[in-house]
């Protein structure tokens, strides 16, 4: 299956009370592009985290986010007795020198920078904490990855719908390619006839011949139809085969588009000009879904 640029997963792991997230965010790029947003002390995991979703992601620009604390989210409170004991002692001198009653109360004293302090988590090791980063992070990646294929299989019908619309298009305009000759023919007629209407010429058939024969081949697109009906066959086949086919893809619309322009420029038939002008803008709706194919 292809994959979607666009996703999103979450994962946890849990241990020797300590708790590890990551949350994976993904949209569309040219290239691949990893961001990381981890708090310091996972610092020591960016290196295996880029690898990880190298692994895993070949383009788009994904956006990883960590985050750590104590499985229940409860820290451990430490009370500094001996600092709020100097801070009553230096507040009551203060009152007493201004010649006020002190008020302290204990509500005052636990709101004074370092008499209250907590740690909701322990301090990390590399040795010991690495598995239980990766844990996370492939828990992640998994719930990740099942939302870019799922996203990928909508987008890969999408686009199987419209190659078959633009094949019956192409169909179309090989069943009008075939009366070309006859239709250039009574065109070039009825252009001669009119030019010498008011004169005693005679039309020589022969030489209507051998411009209709001029004519339609300059103007054949033979060649430009099995061309584009090749490039929808291998884009339906890159479809079906699934793995990174975004920018195959790419190439291939562009070839696509080529073809259907140059067919436009030598069939200049009414009919056909319709149909090309049609195929262009369903092209153009597979442009954009390929442009979020990974």
């Amino acid at each position: 299956m292809i994959r979607s640029m666009s996703g999103y997963g979450r994962g946890v792991a849990e241990g020797e009370g300590l708790q590890i997230s990551f949350e994976l965010r993904s949209v569309n790029h040219r290239f691949s592009r990893v961001g990381l947003h981890l708090p310091a002390e996972l610092a020591f995991f960016e290196t295996t985290a880029r690898r990880l979703i190298a692994d895993r992601v070949e383009r788009g620009k994904v956006d990883l986010t960590g985050t750590i604390r104590g499985p229940r989210g409860l820290p451990e409170v430490q009370i500094n007795e001996e600092l709020a004991a100097s801070y009553a002692e230096s507040l009551t001198a203060l009152a007493g020198g201004l010649g006020i009653e002190p008020n302290i109360d204990l509500a005052m004293l636990t709101s004074l920078p370092g008499v209250v302090s907590g740690q909701s988590t322990r301090q990390l090791d590399p040795q010991r904490d690495a598995a239980l980063a990766k844990e996370a992070l492939g828990a992640a990646l998994d719930e990740f990855e099942v939302m870019r294929t799922a996203e990928g299989a909508h987008l890969a019908a999408d686009m199987k719908q419209r190659f078959e619309i633009i094949a019956g298009m192409v169909t179309r305009i090989e069943e009008l390619t075939a009366d070309l000759p006859r239709r250039y023919r009574d065109l070039l007629a009825a252009r001669i006839e009119s030019l010498i209407e008011d004169t005693a010429g005679e039309l020589d058939q022969g030489r209507l011949a051998q411009e209709v024969a001029h004519y339609a081949d300059r103007s054949d697109i033979t060649e430009e139809l099995v061309r584009l009906r090749s490039h929808i066959e291998k884009a339906g086949g890159q479809l079906d085969n699934g793995g990174s086919v975004g920018r195959s893809l790419e190439f291939l619309l562009q070839e696509m588009h080529r073809e259907i322009n140059t067919i436009g420029a030598k069939a200049k038939v009414v009919e056909i000009g319709d149909i090309v002008v049609d195929v262009k803008s369903e092209l153009e709706r597979v442009r954009e879904q390929v442009q979020n194919v990974e």
